[in-house]
C-alpha cells in the first residue's frame, strides 16, 4: 500500500465551474464547532505543506508525525461523527452539504492515516536504508537509485539484474510491511462503519467502481488488437528488438524514449510551458495577483520527481521540478503546471472546495495539459521555440529540430502511452485493488477467474494481460508495492478520459490551434478552473458537451492521432 498518512499530500501531487460562466458563491457553514474544526485542519495543513515543501526541495528531515501532536481531538471518531451529523442536517444548501462531506472524508482519511503512520515510517526507513549489490558497480547501490539506473541502462541483461535486485527488496523488506498495513486499513474501514475498505474508497472518490470497471473492460477488449499492434511497433522502434523479447525490466528505459532526448533539452522545460500559456493569453499570475513559484534548481538532496503544492489557494501555489531533459520531463512539468494553473485560478471562497475532495478533475486538467505533446499543431509551434532558443546557443548546446516524420513517431509513441496507462489503471489496477482489499466478488469475477486469496497470482495475471507482455515471477513481487491509497487509481482512470473531452471541447470551440487563442485561456481561467474541486468529473463532462466521463472521445482522438502519425511518418 502506498503512503496513506497525510491526506493533504494526495492533494499536493495531485474543480472547475458548474457552467461556462462563473458559478454563484454559496454561504459557508457557520456552525461554531464545525468552523473551529475546519480552521484547525486548515492551519495544520498549511504547516504540513510548508514542511513537506522544504523536505522535498531541500532535503530537510521529515517531521510530519510530530506535527500532529496536540491535534488528537481533531482527528478523532467524535469529530468525524459530528461533521457527519452536519451533513444530515436539514436546511443546508447543496454546496454546504457537499463541503461538509469533503471535510468528513478528509477527517476519516487522516484518522486512518495517523493510525497507520508507523507503517509508512517503516517503509520509508526501509527504502532509505536498503542497498543492493550490483555486480558491475563496486559500491553498494541505494535501493532508491535503481529506477534511475534502469532508465539510463542500454543493456537489457543489466536492466533485468537491476529489477531483480529491486524484487529482492520488495520480497524481504517492503512487502511484509505493506501486508500488515493493508490488513489494518481494512479493519479501520469496518470500525468506521463502512462494509469494506473498497466501499470507503468509492464513497471518497465518488465513483461506482463496479459500473466503471465494467465500462473500462469493454473498451479494453474492443481496443486490444489495436493496442498490441502499437506496442509491437513501439518496442521495435524504441528498443530495436521484437516485442516477444520485451520484459517488464525494460519499461523505464523504454519510457524515456532515448532517441528523442535531443529534441527536449532540460533548459527548455519551463520556457516551453510559459510559451504554451502565452498563446492562450495566460501566464503564471494567480487570481490573487501573486506568481506561481517554480523551483527548478538542481540540488543534491532535492527530490527529482516534479510536484505541485497548493499552500493556500489561490495565492500561494508552487511547482518543484529537477529537469534533466527528455520528453518525460516535459510531459511531467506540463502535468504539474496543469494542476498549478487550476489551483492558482480557483476563486471559490470555501476552503473545502479549494483543498479537499476527490482529485479526478484536477488530474483531468493536469493530463489535458500533458497530452499537448501528442498534438501535431503544438509540436510545430514548439519547433519554432527551439529555433529561437538555438539562435543564442553554441552549436554543441543547440536542440535538435524534429522533422514531420519525427513528430509522427512521437505522436504514435504518445498514443501508445495513453493506451498503456488506461490499460494499467482503468483495467488492471481497479480490478486488482478491488480483489486485494476484499471487495465484493461481483466487481472482478468476470475479469479474473483465479483464486481470490492469492493476490500475487492475481497481480501477475491481470497486469500481464493489461500490458500485453508476460510478467515474470519476480515481476509479480510488485503486488504489494504497486497499490494506490484509497483507490487514487480511480481518479487517474477518469482523468485520462476527461482530459480528452476537455481537449475536444477546446478544439470544437476554438479550432485545432486552440492553444493560440486567448479566448481559450479566458474560458479556462474564468469558467473551468474557478470552482476548484467542487464539481464531480461527470458534471464537468456534461457541461462541456458530453453525457458523462466515458471512452467514446478517448477512442475517437486515439484513432485521429494514429492517422496523423501514419501520414507524418510516411512524409518525406
Amino acid at each position: 500500500m502506498k503512503k496513506f498518512f497525510l491526506y493533504f499530500t494526495a492533494i499536493i501531487i495531485a474543480c472547475c465551474a458548474l457552467a461556462f460562466a462563473p458559478g454563484r458563491a454559496s454561504a459557508e457553514i457557520t456552525d461554531k464547532q464545525y468552523v473551529a474544526l475546519r480552521d484547525e485542519m486548515k492551519s495544520l495543513y498549511l504547516v504540513q505543506s510548508i514542511l513537506s515543501w522544504h523536505t522535498r526541495t531541500g532535503g530537510e528531515r521529515s517531521v510530519f508525525q510530530e506535527s500532529y501532536k496536540g491535534h488528537e481531538a481533531l482527528y478523532s471518531l467524535p469529530s468525524i461523527k459530528y461533521v457527519g451529523g452536519m451533513i444530515a442536517q436539514p436546511g443546508l444548501s447543496d454546496d454546504d452539504r457537499r463541503a461538509a462531506r469533503f471535510f468528513k472524508n478528509a477527517l476519516t482519511l487522516e484518522y486512518i492515516g495517523i493510525d497507520t503512520a508507523h507503517f509508512d515510517d517503516e517503509v520509508n526507513n526501509a527504502e532509505a536504508s536498503a542497498t543492493v549489490k550490483i555486480e558491475w558497480i563496486p559500491a553498494p547501490v541505494p535501493y532508491r537509485q535503481l529506477l534511475a539506473l534502469a532508465a539510463q541502462e542500454s543493456d537489457a541483461d543489466k536492466r533485468q539484474k537491476l529489477q531483480d535486485a529491486q524484487a529482492q527488496v520488495w520480497k524481504d523488506l517492503l512487502n511484509p510491511i505493506h501486508e500488515r498495513a493493508e490488513k489494518r486499513v481494512r479493519e479501520l474501514a469496518v470500525e468506521l462503519g463502512y462494509p469494506s475498505y473498497v466501499t470507503l474508497s468509492e464513497d471518497f472518490r465518488e465513483v461506482n467502481l463496479k459500473d466503471f470497471i465494467a465500462r473500462s473492460q469493454k473498451f479494453i477488449a474492443k481496443s486490444d488488437a489495436s493496442y498490441k499492434k502499437i506496442l509491437a511497433a513501439e518496442v521495435q522502434e524504441v528498443m530495436g528488438f521484437p516485442v516477444e523479447k520485451f520484459r517488464r525490466a525494460d519499461i523505464q528505459y523504454f519510457s524515456s524514449v532515448p532517441a528523442f532526448k535531443s529534441f527536449f533539452p532540460a533548459e527548455l522545460t519551463v520556457p516551453a510551458f510559459k510559451y504554451f500559456l502565452e498563446g492562450m493569453g495566460l501566464d503564471l499570475t494567480t487570481a490573487a495577483g501573486t506568481q506561481i513559484m517554480v523551483d527548478d534548481g538542481i540540488r543534491d538532496k532535492k527530490e527529482p520527481r516534479a510536484a505541485c503544492y497548493q499552500m493556500t489557494v489561490p495565492d500561494d501555489v508552487r511547482i518543484t521540478v529537477k529537469p534533466t531533459g527528455g520528453i518525460p520531463d516535459f510531459e511531467t512539468f506540463f502535468h504539474e503546471g496543469g494542476h498549478a494553473m487550476h489551483f492558482a485560478n480557483t476563486t471559490i471562497p470555501q476552503w473545502e472546495f479549494q483543498q479537499l475532495g476527490s482529485n479526478a478533475v484536477t488530474e483531468g486538467f493536469a493530463i489535458f495539459f500533458e497530452n499537448i505533446w501528442g498534438d501535431y499543431e503544438w509540436l510545430k509551434k514548439y519547433r519554432e521555440l527551439e529555433k529561437e532558443y538555438n539562435r543564442f546557443q553554441p552549436p554543441e548546446k543547440q536542440a535538435a529540430l524534429m522533422t514531420d516524420a519525427d513528430m509522427g513517431k512521437l505522436i504514435r509513441n504518445r498514443v501508445f502511452w495513453k493506451l498503456y496507462m488506461v490499460r494499467r489503471y482503468n483495467g488492471a489496477k481497479l480490478v486488482y485493488e478491488s480483489l486485494l482489499h476484499g471487495g465484493d466478488p461481483s466487481y472482478y469475477k468476470e475479469y479474473y477467474t483465479g483464486p481470490a486469496d492469492d493476490p500475487r497470482l492475481a497481480y501477475r495475471k491481470l497486469f500481464s494481460d493489461a500490458y500485453g507482455f508476460q510478467l515474470s515471477d519476480a515481476d509479480s513481487l510488485r503486488f504489494r508495492t504497486d497499490v494506490d491509497s484509497v483507490f487514487y487509481s480511480a481518479d487517474y482512470a477518469r482523468a485520462f478520459l476527461l482530459s480528452e473531452q476537455l481537449e475536444e471541447a477546446m478544439r470544437s470551440k476554438f479550432g485545432d490551434k486552440w492553444f493560440n487563442d486567448p479566448r481559450a485561456g479566458e474560458l479556462l481561467k474564468k469558467s473551468l478552473w474557478s470552482n476548484g474541486s467542487k464539481p464531480h468529473p461527470d458534471d464537468l463532462a456534461r457541461l462541456i458537451g458530453f453525457k458523462q466521463v466515458d471512452y467514446e472521445q478517448f477512442e475517437k482522438r486515439m484513432n485521429e492521432q494514429l492517422a496523423i502519425a501514419e501520414k507524418l511518418m510516411n512524409s518525406k
